[in-house]
């Protein structure tokens, strides 16, 4: 099963027979088959028909509604439909099953990690970074071989701290140097650009999770509570380093955002000035709307890593032993 991106700021979807047909000024622009879909999301201005609606509820395919930046407005859900059983399901998982699904979540963010630096300094290489880089990889291999959370969580503390001072170290000519993570509130330009960019991929996180009907608030790794989405929180790990650390640092190393002008001081904190959170916001929307080479070799917006983890991870719900897939850069 897949998503459906609906990304055009004009046009319309409509169906024929099984198919879901979107046409622009009148032409066919993408044709797929209505099986093969589990959810539907309109992320541009294109009308969906009536028909169209239906037939999504009578299979029990949702339609979101979002913002070009992955906030859900809305959703259109049979009443007969949804995953309301996969909640119990995700509370059957042993502390076996807990522990293996933080392994590969968290292994897969230090690798993620590693290879940004990697990329970062291939014309410039920094013993600083050339060590961090030698560390995240004992630390990665510790990780795979911890028994508990709580071995888990300390290697990756630690990990991430080696990983932020040598990102800081090689932004820092640029402003942007890391003094340590303050998150409420920022105290740096570094900290408000982190915060804002997770907060974005957090939310978006999120609406995937809860239409593919998995209980946000039960983790694996994080500790839940009625205000702390756990699941999001750990899901989220590995996609910090893939998605929002390579377009920070893109932003920065092309000058689109800038410390001495891009931030403002106010409430205690560090933070955004409301044009660049704008300029931001726009250009994080073309960046995730891209299509790039997915995991199954079929081609998709960047979106579409989001949904493959969340699929990963009810079908891991349902059966351990295959694991998670988290997607890694190479």
């Amino acid at each position: 099963m897949r998503s459906l991106y609906l990304l055009r700021e004009y046009g319309t979807a409509g169906i024929e027979g099984e198919q879901v047909i979107v046409r622009a000024d009148g032409e066919e622009v993408e044709r797929i088959k209505l099986p093969l879909l589990d959810q539907i999301l309109v992320m541009g201005n294109l009308q969906l028909s009536t028909a169209l609606i239906k037939a999504c509820l009578n299979r029990g395919i949702q339609i979101a509604y979002l913002s070009r930046n992955g906030w859900c407005y809305g959703r259109t859900q049979s009443i007969q439909g949804g995953y309301r059983h996969r909640g119990r399901h995700q509370l059957l998982l042993t502390e076996s099953d807990r522990i293996n699904a933080a392994i590969s979540l968290i292994a897969g963010k230090i690798s993620n990690a590693r290879v940004l630096l990697l990329r970062l300094t291939r014309r410039d290489r920094r013993d600083q970074v050339a060590n961090a880089i030698d560390r995240l990889s004992w630390h990665g291999q510790q990780i795979r071989k911890a028994k508990s959370l709580e071995r888990i969580r300390g290697l990756e503390g630690n990990a991430a701290a080696e990983y932020f001072q040598a990102l800081g170290s090689l932004l820092e000519g640029n402003g942007f140097a890391f003094l340590g993570r303050h998150r409420q509130p920022p105290t740096t330009p570094f900290d408000a650009l982190c915060g804002f960019s997770y907060s974005v991929l957090w939310n978006a996180l999120l609406t995937r999770i809860e239409l593919q009907g998995l209980d946000p608030y039960e983790g694996v790794l994080h500790v839940g509570s009625a205000r702390h989405a756990a699941l999001v929180s750990d899901l989220i790990e590995p996609l910090r380093t893939l998605l929002a650390d390579p377009f920070n640092v893109w932003m920065i190393r092309t000058r689109r955002i800038q410390a001495d002008i891009g931030f403002e001081v106010r409430d205690g904190g560090v933070f955004l000035t409301e044009a660049y959170r704008k300029l931001w916001l726009k250009a994080w929307s073309n960046y995730m709307a891209e299509q790039i080479c997915l995991a199954n070799q079929m081609q998709g917006p960047r979106w579409e890593l989001l949904d493959g983890l969340v699929r990963s991870f009810v079908r891991y719900v349902y059966s351990p032993s295959e694991g998670i897939v988290v997607p890694q850069r190479r």
